[in-house]
């Protein structure tokens, strides 16, 4: 039989679950370094260098660097900065997970605690929450067209969102940063810090437009023998493109972007002096891409010269239903959680945020969390002029969908896209945050698809049983092209008897003639 085959491509989701993990290692302060008198401030990064399915289980591989800005005994300097790669390999039982499937990984950094053991040795210990979704790929070929004569066949249309790309992609961002003529010169750096602020991606014609705003702080120690301790902040429009071939306008993108690696040089500018930085900084681009569109395939089909039997293997077609981008606006006084001296100005401050549940209703998502606040600033302590805060506070967001049944796929990434810190009046800081939550969700739909037609003799004593001639009350559920089939006869002759019938109803009466007569 002559008949032509789509091949239908889908990835629907099929386990999540939650690990947490704990790292616990002492580390020794570098030779190089001075004495550690106190940790003023703690952060990092987790790189995950490898995952691996396996039957039943995952396997993660992969190092937190921790990075730490610490006061010193040295008169001359008063702070200094150490970092450490701490390695973790752990496995995480997921029933069902097979080697084909695929994961996608996200972390939230719960704890970061650390003990001063002595003044060269510090414990470190790190409390990581793994959020493990795994989806498999599926494929099939099916059936969409039959290009036979005489052979009646059922078309059905379903709407599906199909996934066009679904890759990891990496943005640089490089860019030379010169000192304020008021700033001294640069001799060693100690802290930095680079945030992204409203990052937006917009799918364009082989392409994907990434647009935001990049705020840096270096803190460092300059040539000036009063003012040994220095800083500088700049604000950096971002406005890059990533190349990506099958994307095109109208398509559905879901582009997650955070931060990535980051590198500074200090180099001399003209005049031989050390106030440029060179920055090269990553975004981490998990790229998905989806196009709705409508699906025509062959249902069922039946002849009046042969039997056809058709072979079927079910699939999920996934089509999406809700979309949503929505920022939270939170303002919070605190009061100051100074140990010594008076806060003068507020340097940087750094804002994550964690989701602790989310319950699913059919107007969206609830979703519960706390935001974090890391206040560095300087204080008017002689001895440690540079200090840090740090606050927290839960939330209660909604975040609106229509047309949600409450039993969809979903994914949800939740992220501080801005945070300020004000000192006030009455020794209380002011902290402005706008937390961002992207949700997407896909309504899965599982249909038989017809994947094989066999061919066979008609069976005379079947249709032998069929009256030549019959009045037919339509019932529920019945349609021409089964009336049709059940009676030996096509769609056409039943409204050539009919007054040319179109559409039916129960309790219709229809006048129905066999095709072929058998005696």
């Amino acid at each position: 039989m002559d008949f032509e085959k789509k091949e239908f491509y889908g990835i629907v989701a099929k386990a999540k679950k939650q690990m947490q993990i704990t790292i616990d290692q002492d580390c020794n302060v570098a030779d190089t370094k001075p004495d550690v008198e106190k940790m003023i401030q703690t952060r990092g990064i987790v790189k995950i260098q490898e995952t691996e399915m396996m039957v039943d289980r995952v396997r993660i591989k992969g190092e937190f660097i921790f990075q730490g800005l610490y006061g010193t005994n040295d008169t001359s300097a008063y702070l200094e900065s150490l970092e450490y790669s701490l390695p973790f390999e752990e496995y995480v039982h997921i029933e069902g997970v097979l080697p084909s499937d695929y994961v996608k990984v996200k972390y939230t950094i719960d704890d970061i605690n650390t003990i001063l053991i002595n003044s060269r040795k510090i414990s470190i210990r790190v409390l990581l929450t793994f959020s493990f979704q795994i989806t498999e790929e599926m494929k099939e070929k099916g059936i969409i067209e039959i290009h036979e004569e005489n052979v009646s066949v059922l078309k059905k249309d379903v709407q599906i969102t199909d996934l066009i790309v679904n890759k990891k992609d990496i943005a640089r961002l490089k860019e030379e940063l010169v000192l304020p003529a008021n700033k001294a010169n640069i001799y060693q750096i100690l802290w930095t810090q680079v945030d992204m602020e409203n990052l937006q991606a917009k799918i364009g014609e082989h392409m994907i437009e990434i647009q935001g705003a990049m705020h840096i702080f270096v803190l460092y120690l300059g040539e000036d023998a009063q003012m040994p301790v220095q800083y500088a902040r700049w604000e950096i429009p971002v406005d890059t493109q990533l190349e990506c071939y099958e994307c095109m306008p109208g398509m559905i993108g879901r582009i997650g972007m955070t931060l990535g690696g980051q590198q500074l040089e200090i180099r001399p500018d003209e005049d031989g002096e050390e106030r440029i930085i060179s920055l090269d900084v990553t975004i981490d681009c998990d790229i998905k891409i989806y196009e709705d569109h409508k699906i025509s395939y062959i249902d069922d089909g039946y002849s009046m010269e042969e039997t056809l039997i058709p072979e079927y293997h079910m699939f999920d077609f996934e089509t999406l239903v809700g979309k949503n981008q929505a920022v939270m606006k939170a303002d919070k006084r605190f009061r100051l959680e100074q140990e010594l001296g008076k806060l003068l100005q507020v340097l940087s401050v750094k804002g994550s945020a964690t989701v602790d549940d989310v319950e699913m209703t059919t107007q969206g998502l609830s979703v519960e969390g706390v935001w974090m606040a890391d206040v560095l600033y300087l204080s008017t302590e002689d001895m440690t002029p540079v200090m840090s805060s740090s606050y927290m506070e839960p939330f209660t967001f909604f975040v609106e969908t229509k047309n949600l049944t409450g039993n969809e796929d979903y994914q949800l990434d939740v992220r501080v896209d801005q945070m300020t810190a004000i000192p006030t009046e009455g020794e209380e800081i002011e902290i402005r945050a706008s937390v961002l939550f992207d949700f997407i969700a896909f309504h899965r739909v599982r249909q038989r698809i017809m994947t094989d037609m066999k061919q066979g003799p008609l069976d005379y004593d079947k249709i032998r049983e069929i009256p030549g001639i019959v009045g037919y009350i339509v019932k529920e559920g019945d349609t021409l092209w089964s009336i049709a089939k059940a009676y030996f006869t096509t769609v056409e002759s039943i409204r050539e008897q009919n007054e040319d019938i179109s559409d039916i109803k129960p309790g219709d009466k229809l006048l129905i003639v066999k095709e072929m007569k058998i005696f």
